[in-house]
């Protein structure tokens, strides 16, 4: 049988361990630093949704008021080409086309061609140039079908250094037959201008594209002057019978090669693509300004809370130290309240807070109870003969030999002088007997075996009492003990008792 090296008592460190231990602030701070740049993280990706969505919004309104500009123009073009067709036959058609030409800036030149590509009438004074390989002529009169035609980018031949683009429409004879052309010669630099001046959002795009591919404007422009220029539409355009008014894409501008948010819309009068566009970079900047601006913010803050959880970390650590150092001393206290200095056994206080909860648990669940009243023979003669240092280390030999056979639930009290008693839970008379034979053999054995340390043989006399049944009081039970141990002092100690019948 064994019985445990140290008395059972009470002790908190592991609850001062789990309320103050330095990892669970240190957990507790990392989860609402966590918390809250969640929370900030969060904030952030919903700002970001709402910019994209607001800038979505802006470059739509802009990309309808673009295309309203380019219609207007357009359509006034076409209407001024329109009503100079239908007055071809007035003699003085010249002054007329040189009139509106002083009166547009946009204007380059109006041209009335015959049915062979002829210059018959224009809004200049000079030579008159060959214009007859000219898409603006050569387009309507292959094609007798088309009503209107708009004319890629090219480089005048009349006015050196500049560019334009052209409006043309076919004339018709009375028959109905192709009887030559008029067209409006639009100075592409004054068209972008224009353009430019309600390109207001920085960071935005303009294209007007032809179906053919051909570039008739892009800005903002990427190089000195226009150039000649045609690109590769996208594949997955819808077909021209199904086109929604505004068709929205993200994807690598032709022009610049950025991505960039786009907004087409394509003009079936004219036959052209007007594009809007605008890089993501933009879209996100006000956005972007207002986290940078909130960032030193937000570090600040990031940093007074790891300052504050280090601070409570020092002060846990602090307390923590004070609080080990103050359970210790509690501890030490508790067991110098419970426990007899000399043997280690527990003093007769603390067994009889001890014995007293078994004493209750057995008479609430049932079972037996023995208790072993033990006393060193002669003990008084030892300490007379061979000195108290000497009857100090008999006590502490018997209380070692008794503890290593006895069960961990065993009690093991010092009563008083050289009086020890033991009790036993789940153990009957019989079983109480053997323990007791055991211990007294044990005990003369051990003394015999250590002459060195013992100076004399020493023995014990045991008592045996067993709780009865309706007893109601461990003192009852104490007493029997000590009446059997008494028996066994009188007839000749070394020997076991048990209480009488």
């Amino acid at each position: 049988m064994s019985a445990p090296t140290e008395p059972r008592v009470v002790r908190t460190d592991r609850l001062i361990d789990s309320l103050l231990l330095p990892r669970a602030i240190v957990f507790v701070c990392a989860i609402l630093l966590a918390g809250l740049n969640s929370l900030i993280v969060h904030q952030l990706i919903e700002g970001r949704k709402e910019a994209l969505v607001r800038g979505d919004e802006a470059q739509t309104l802009q990309h309808r008021a673009l295309l309203s500009q380019i219609e207007q123009t357009l359509n006034l073009y076409e209407y001024v080409v329109s009503d100079l067709a239908g007055r071809r036959d007035t003699p003085a058609l010249g002054d007329e086309l040189r009139r509106l030409g002083a009166l547009d800036a946009k204007l380059i030149d109006l041209l009335i061609l015959s049915r062979d590509g002829q210059i018959q009438h224009w809004s200049n004074d000079g030579p008159r140039p060959d214009v007859t390989d000219r898409e603006y002529f050569t387009a309507l009169r292959d094609d007798p079908n088309r009503r209107l035609y708009i004319g890629p980018v090219r480089a005048s031949r009349a006015y050196p250094d500049r560019w334009f683009f052209s409006l043309s429409r076919p004339l018709r004879a009375a028959d109905g037959s192709f009887d030559g052309v008029i067209v409006a010669i639009i100075d592409l630099s004054v068209f972008n201008r224009d353009l430019a001046e309600a390109l207001e959002v920085e960071g935005a795009g303009l294209g007007i594209i032809k179906a053919d591919g051909h570039v008739i404007t892009r800005l903002p422009v990427m190089t000195n002057r226009p150039t000649e220029e045609r690109v590769k539409l996208p594949d997955d355009l819808p077909p021209a019978d199904t086109r929604p008014g505004l068709i929205k894409r993200e994807d690598i501008s032709p022009f610049d090669k950025a991505l960039r948010r786009q907004t087409w819309t394509y003009m079936p009068d004219h036959e052209l693509w007007v594009i809007t566009s605008i890089t993501r970079e933009r879209m996100l900047s006000l956005w972007w300004s207002s986290v940078k601006d909130a960032i030193p913010f937000w570090i600040a803050l990031n940093l007074v809370l790891v300052a504050g959880a280090l601070a409570m970390l020092a002060a846990s650590r602090r307390n923590q130290r004070n609080m080990r150092a103050l359970q210790k001393l509690t501890s030490r206290l508790e067991t110098q309240a419970s426990v007899d200095p000399l043997t280690g056994a527990y003093n007769r206080r603390q067994f009889d807070v001890l014995a007293d909860l078994e004493f209750k648990r057995t008479r609430r669940h049932g079972g037996s109870v023995s208790l072993l009243a033990l006393d060193v023979d002669h003990f008084k003669r030892i300490n007379d003969e061979w000195g108290h240092p000497e009857g100090d280390k008999v006590l502490q030999t018997v209380v070692r030999v008794i503890r290593d056979r006895l069960r961990s639930t065993d009690i093991l009290a010092r009563f008083g002088g050289e009086e020890f008693v033991v009790l036993m839970p789940h153990t009957d008379l019989e079983q109480a007997l053997i323990v007791a034979e055991t211990l007294r053999h044990c005990i003369a054995e051990a003394a015999a075996h250590d002459t060195n340390a013992l100076p004399c043989p020493v023995t014990a006399s045991f008592g045996i009492a067993t709780l009865r049944p309706g007893e109601t009081h461990l003192s009852d039970l104490i007493r029997r003990a000590d009446m059997a141990l008494y028996a066994a002092k009188r007839k000749g100690r070394n020997r076991v008792e048990i209480e009488a019948a």
